[in-house]
């Protein structure tokens, strides 16, 4: 190889790392965004949890508490 090809083979290298540099850079600006989406993905899913968990356990107080009171009155009844 003469200097001339050398030369033309290191600016070429030289291009190819500039676009792949800045591809690097678009993807690393994507992935921040990403990850920002996600943390907010995930903090309005715990929100949903702790509300559907709080419903939940309310409910299943609910149905102990009549549940018991029917069998109390029942139990009262036949006694």
């Amino acid at each position: 190889m003469n200097r001339a090809e050398v030369d033309t083979h290191r600016q070429e290298v030289s291009e190819r790392l500039a676009r792949l540099e800045e591809k690097h850079d678009a993807h690393v600006d994507m992935t921040r965004e990403i990850k920002l989406m996600l943390q907010l993905q995930n903090g309005r899913v715990a929100e949903l949890e702790k509300k559907q968990s709080w419903f939940l356990g309310g409910l299943g107080m609910i149905t102990f508490v009549f549940g018991s009171l029917i069998a109390w009155i029942k139990g009262g009844n036949s006694g």
